[in-house]
């Protein structure tokens, strides 16, 4: 496990409540995501801005650590948020995988409704992810969880959401990174917040 001499948890910042106003409700959600590396981050902003464009909209890009590939979403809605981290915590030290690629061939849109998202994601392939997926979903089931793995598993990147369906297209060349650590997320959604909990390494 990658950690500092002291234990400590980036659960994110806390909700700041104004006189005379009602704290902000803000949603919750914890996963493990794979991280992209600086470059890819960078290239990622640099698309949402471009593809956004092309389709008539205006999309800013997100903050560089906002974005992730979600390997396995934990529940938090049945169990407590301390009582899912601590699971997550122990479940994410079993792991003892090597690293792997990541990787993207295409842009899609994913979701239905008014929270469709564009995505960049591959058809094929991503066993690597899988496979980490299935281990944590092992560990959460040691932890007292039930499966979190739905049958159908689409690896992909979120660039920006919208409200209607966008074409899907094939890139001239894939995009990737290769994966050497996962990280448990304590995301807010609305708010462009993430608290990165913990990092693992892989080998």
């Amino acid at each position: 496990m990658q950690h500092n001499d002291q234990m400590s948890f980036d659960l994110g910042k806390p909700t700041v409540q104004r006189k005379n106003k009602k704290p902000t409700q803000r949603g919750q959600a914890l996963y493990f995501a794979a991280l992209p590396n600086s470059d890819i981050a960078k290239l990622a902003a640099e698309m949402t801005v471009s593809l956004s464009q092309q389709n008539g909209l205006k999309r800013k890009p997100r903050k560089p650590d906002l974005y992730h590939a979600t390997i396995y979403p934990i529940d938090i809605v049945s169990r407590s948020q301390e009582e899912a981290t601590f699971a997550a915590l122990g479940a994410g030290s079993t792991i003892c995988l090597k690293s792997f690629p990541l990787l993207f061939d295409r842009v899609s849109t994913f979701g239905n409704g008014d929270n469709r998202q564009y995505v960049l994601w591959c058809r094929e392939g991503n066993e690597g992810l899988t496979t980490l997926r299935q281990e944590l979903d092992a560990g959460m089931q040691s932890m007292g969880f039930e499966s979190g793995v739905p049958k159908s598993f689409q690896p992909h990147m979120t660039l920006f959401y919208c409200d209607q369906i966008l074409p899907e297209l094939r890139l001239d060349q894939p995009i990737g990174w290769t994966v050497e650590t996962f990280t448990l997320v304590n995301s807010f959604r609305g708010d462009g917040e993430h608290g990165h909990v913990w990092h693992w390494p892989l080998f």
